[in-house]
């Protein structure tokens, strides 16, 4: 009967954490899509668009974007764009539920591992609403990342399971799930350091394995160590297919980074320093959590003595009293080596963007604290009875204060507007805010409002390619062409794969007239990115001025098919129209007057392109 109670508790449990997580971040799938990454892994990216097709699928394989290779994550959006189109509603649904998941399979799994239903629910709320992990789920570029925690947990799963019964069936299924985690996002690759600290606790393999140089004499201490250190060794082997599984991930990432232009390189001093630092401000995050923002930036020189010596103390400082008592509280030592084991990737050791720290990187690490605290309160009750009614009000009412702050924290992600500009009320020096904030005033129209922020971002950090094609924009719209040009070959120069860059510098020169040297930048363009649809219509337009038709027309149909939203589109039909009718195939250029009054019905330029067509017939 006693089954069956604790049985009925941990649904009950599951069902109102899924509950509660889900109301608490219900006002995501009201958001948009952002203006920082969302373009390249949804709305600008015509792979995705194409939605679930056999030729994307191979495409999410082969692709490296950003230096990744995610081909779980790209499926899950082509599923999505399958199911909800552009309604970025429908995408923050699909990952508010792998959330939802990730917390419900957290709870079972950590009950499952130590039998504790009410500790391993407070550890799952606690992942559930910890502001931290806002970021993670909000923003639905970063997929990936709760993606590869849900193979994460099911890893571990698997083997929980097969350490019940080892056998290779039940291995090879466990190394099979890490693979597909690894498929995720490459942050999977410290699972094997991570079960063999399950190893310790809660599974006891290494007490098991040892229980013969335990009931050893006083005498025979040698051989008892002899006996452990062979079985850790045992433990240790058991992971190798894992670790080599892991390697060979790490150095293909490694690889795709540097051809890609992502990894910086910053003198080792100021990345350890770094490190240091950032490891001490999320324990500090998670205590306290503000001034939470979606990007740190990274200092990229010497952080101060005073700062880097109190962070080093403040880790040595813990390390030392974790190992001092590991015995008595064995899951001190595995919440905090889990915590500082899991953050080793993306902790800046091997720098990668312009972050110095991100809040994303924290949502599996910080599963390792919230066990150590949760865990730690229950055996401060043990020992203080009295103190339980106040731990556990207390409990709750920081459980409450972590809704709020989350609540208000899910806010900023309403707009990229709202994100960046709380980005820099919170940090100091954020040219990548400052350069969005005034890319998200331009998608709005609000173009005299937006150019200072380009030049306030290259004036903090004039390497920013971004920042100088964006004022590169602003100038040549402002008639301010060769002022413009300076900045867009600025642009190129930093970030020479920017096809983005290419086809702005393009369209400089040819609004002064240089065609050679505008078909030039677009052809470069396309090299860099043969289906990037504004470089094709740009250089189909070129062409034609030319008086190229074949060639024109060839291009512009090229960039219509690869259109990347109905406004491109739509005037693209009504260029290539243009065009079939120069070349005297009315008939054609007909379609493509009707295709662009089907995308937008009254459309009057192409009205008046039909009418001429059929009055000339």
């Amino acid at each position: 009967m006693t089954g069956f109670t604790e049985k009925r508790t941990s649904y009950l449990v599951a069902v109102a954490l899924a509950i509660g997580t889900a109301a608490v971040y219900w006002d995501v799938v009201s958001h948009p899509f952002i203006n920082y990454d969302d373009p390249i892994y949804v709305t600008g990216n015509i792979h995705v668009h194409q939605g679930l097709r056999w030729e994307t699928v191979a495409w999410a394989f082969k692709t490296s974007t950003f230096g990744n290779w995610l081909p779980l994550a790209w499926l899950t959006h082509l599923l999505d764009y399958q199911l909800y189109g552009m309604g970025a509603g429908g995408h923050h649904f699909t990952s508010l539920l792998i959330h939802v998941i990730n917390t419900v399979l957290l709870f079972f799994l950590l009950k499952k591992l130590t039998g504790a239903v009410w500790r391993s629910g407070f550890v799952a709320a606690l992942f559930a609403v910890h502001p931290l992990n806002v970021e993670s789920v909000a923003w639905i570029a970063e997929r990936k990342n709760i993606l590869c925690t849900l193979f994460w947990i099911l890893g571990i799963w698997a083997y929980s399971w097969y350490t019940r019964k080892p056998n290779w069936k039940r291995y090879s299924w466990t190394l099979g799930v890490f693979g597909l985690g690894l498929m995720a996002k490459s942050m999977v690759v410290t699972l094997p350091f991570a079960l063999l600290l399950l190893d310790y606790w809660p599974l006891g393999r290494m007490r098991k394995l040892n229980q013969s140089s335990e009931q050893a004499e006083e005498g025979e201490s040698s051989q008892s160590n002899a006996l452990r250190s062979r079985n850790l060794w045992g433990l240790m082997l058991e992971k190798v297919p894992f670790l080599l599984l892991a390697a060979a991930d790490g150095v293909i990432t490694l690889k795709l980074q540097r051809d890609f232009g992502t990894i910086t390189r910053f003198p080792l001093g100021v990345r350890v320093e770094n490190a240091i630092v950032s490891y001490s401000v999320y324990l500090e995050k998670m205590i306290w959590p503000s001034g939470l923002s979606v990007l740190y930036p990274h200092s990229r020189s010497y952080l101060p003595g005073l700062r880097v010596g109190i962070a080093a103390v403040l880790l040595a400082s813990i390390s030392v009293a974790v190992i001092w008592g590991y015995r008595r509280r064995k899951y001190v030592v595995v919440g905090w080596l889990w915590f500082l084991g899991t953050l080793v990737p993306v902790i800046g050791l091997i720098q990668a963007g312009s972050q110095s720290m991100a809040d994303r990187y924290a949502y599996i690490p910080l599963i390792g604290i919230f066990m150590v605290v949760v865990w730690g309160l229950s055996d401060l009750v043990k020992h203080y009875r009295r103190a339980k009614d106040p731990l556990i009000v207390g409990a709750v009412c920081a459980l409450f204060a972590l809704v709020i702050v989350t609540r208000v924290q899910i806010g900023y992600w309403d707009s990229s507007l709202a994100l960046w500009q709380h980005a820099m009320e919170v940090t100091e020096n954020n040219y990548v805010a400052y350069n969005n904030f005034g890319e998200a005033l331009w998608s709005q129209g609000n173009y005299d409002a937006a150019a200072p922020w380009f030049f306030k971002s290259i004036e903090i950090y004039p390497s920013f390619a971004n920042a100088q094609l964006n004022a590169g924009m602003t100038l040549v719209l402002s008639g301010q062409i060769d002022e413009g040009i300076a900045h867009f070959i600025k642009g190129v120069e930093l970030d020479p794969g920017s096809c983005e860059g290419y086809n702005k510098l393009g369209a400089a020169f040819g609004r002064k007239g240089m065609t050679d040297e505008a078909i030039r930048c677009y052809e470069i363009a396309l090299k860099i990115n043969p289906t990037y649809a504004p470089a094709l219509a740009d250089l189909g337009i070129e062409l034609e001025n030319q008086g190229r038709l074949e060639e024109a027309s060839a291009r512009l149909e090229q960039a219509i098919e690869c259109g990347l939203n109905s406004d491109i589109v739509l005037e693209l039909h009504l260029r290539y129209g243009d065009v079939l009718v120069k070349k005297g195939e009315p008939s054609k250029a007909v379609d493509q007057y009707r295709e662009a009054l089907r995308l937008r019905p009254g459309y009057a330029p192409a009205l008046e392109a039909l009418s001429k067509v059929q009055e000339g017939g």
